[in-house]
């Protein structure tokens, strides 16, 4: 049996099947967390330039968050995956390589309100769709990520594409079809980090989704073999690289990927392999309490491939100082933690800031093997005028997991930042709140439609 079908198998098992309540827990504060920062997102270039490209309509079946606006569901999902991703404050998972609730979320939401779909059926449609990705990132393993790909796009279609089938009722024939298909509209490369097209990379994940699902649904036909041909996705997205096909379909929700290693939700909205570095400066800073003057030098040192990745010593724009380890820790130093209002082309810029940056020195660590590559974090070293160094070192940590979690009230407070970005405060509290119950509604449209700002 082909392995579009084998997987559409475990995709409708487990739809059958009821989620644990820690899998239900952790995808609401995902969902929360992603409409918070979709929120944001709204009112940028990025998502205001995708918006005016995007056909709308009054009548639409489903709602372009943050927003008035309509369109049907294919066209909702690129525009609000694409803005979910705007601000790269959305969340992580490690198996995945990527960002699974911008690509999974928006699909499930435009397909969700247009059928009228319930809480419940919502979250199982997403941890189906957040299973699916993380276990094809576990087969085609961080070479995928090592190449060039960007995973949120590559693998998050799949997520999309089974969140989405999921919501039709597809059978395990047309969802077959549905992901041999999306092997066709995977894409998105690294090489755009840092510009518009990388939350767009989303956008397009969510489209494909929705659009395989329901051209499946309708009869489209695609290769049954498009995954192991050998033309097809694993052998031309892995450059021909031995890959572990069965291990996308091992153990199932056993336990789920939700949970282990888990969805990180990021408290700083930027790219999530400078979180540990932000993370230890500020440890250190609390612990020491010294000041900026007093600081001689920064080292920060970190795996090979994520060194290459952030050092970006005068980060060309807003959209690049998100992944310059060097901006990020000296935003830090001078403000406490990077904020979204830091990430603007002339913040990047201000002079407080770069005066610390020309003080910090990236570098690959010298002691961190090729095994250390799946991981996320390094060491930094603060060295001060006086002779004295402080030092910190953070094995692994993608932003706050399971292991590391937000607390409810820490979620809270990034969503009501987040929502009143195009929201009353007493709006952004008010959906939060529905959103925190978002199982007992008996249809998710009433409170999407509590993410349109009130009129002037």
């Amino acid at each position: 049996m082909n392995f579009a079908k084998r997987l559409a198998e475990r995709i409708h098992a487990v739809g059958e099947c009821p989620p644990s309540t820690d899998s239900l827990r952790w995808a609401r504060l995902a969902i929360a967390d992603t409409i918070g920062v979709t929120l944001a997102g709204a009112v940028t270039e990025t998502a205001r330039i995708v918006r005016r490209v995007t056909p709308t309509h009054a009548g639409g079946p489903a709602r372009l968050l943050g927003t008035p606006d309509r369109a049907n569901s294919v066209d909702a999902a690129l525009v609000n995956g694409t803005t979910a991703h705007a601000l790269d404050f959305d969340d992580m998972t490690e198996n995945m390589m990527g960002h699974p609730s911008v690509a999974i979320l928006p699909a499930a939401l435009a397909l969700g309100e247009a059928y009228g779909v319930n809480g419940e059926t919502l979250l199982r449609a997403y941890l189906i769709g957040f299973e699916t990705a993380a276990k094809i990132g576990r087969a085609v393993t961080y070479d995928h990520h090592r190449q060039g790909w960007h995973s949120t796009g590559t693998l998050g279609v799949f997520g999309a594409t089974a969140a989405a089938a999921h919501l039709r009722g597809l059978d395990i024939d047309k969802t077959a079809t549905a992901l041999a298909l999306a092997c066709s509209l995977s894409a998105g490369l690294r090489a755009n980090f840092g510009t518009m097209t990388k939350p767009l990379h989303a956008g397009a994940a969510a489209r494909n989704g929705v659009f395989a699902a329901l051209m499946a649904e309708r009869g489209f036909t695609a290769n049954p073999d498009a995954f192991e041909h050998p033309q097809g996705f694993f052998a031309v997205f892995n450059a021909g690289r031995v890959i572990d096909p069965e291990s996308a379909l091992k153990d199932w929700f056993d336990p789920p990927e939700i949970l282990d290693p888990g969805v990180c939700l990021k408290l700083y909205p930027c790219g999530a392999h400078t979180h540990p570095f932000i993370e230890m400066v500020r440890a250190l800073r609390t612990e020491h309490g010294f000041s900026l003057n007093e600081i001689d030098r920064i080292d920060a040192l970190s795996e090979t491939s994520r060194h290459n990745h952030t050092d970006r010593p005068r980060p060309k724009g807003g959209l690049d100082g998100k992944f310059s380890v060097q901006y990020t820790m000296a935003r830090t130093l001078t403000d406490g933690a990077p904020r979204l209002e830091h990430f603007t082309d002339a913040a990047v810029e201000d002079p407080r800031v770069t005066a610390v940056m020309a003080r910090i020195q990236a570098a690959p660590h010298p002691d961190l093997n090729a095994r250390w590559a799946d991981k996320y974090g390094g060491e930094v070293a603060v060295h001060l005028k006086d002779g004295t160094s402080h030092r910190a070192r953070i094995e692994h940590q993608i932003a706050r997991g399971p292991k590391t979690p937000l607390s409810e009230d820490d979620l809270r407070g990034k969503f009501i930042d987040c929502a009143v970005k195009c929201l009353s405060k007493p709006q952004a509290e008010s959906l939060f709140d529905d959103l925190m119950a978002i199982e007992r509604c008996e249809n998710i449209a009433p409170v999407l439609a509590k993410t349109v700002p009130d009129a002037p």
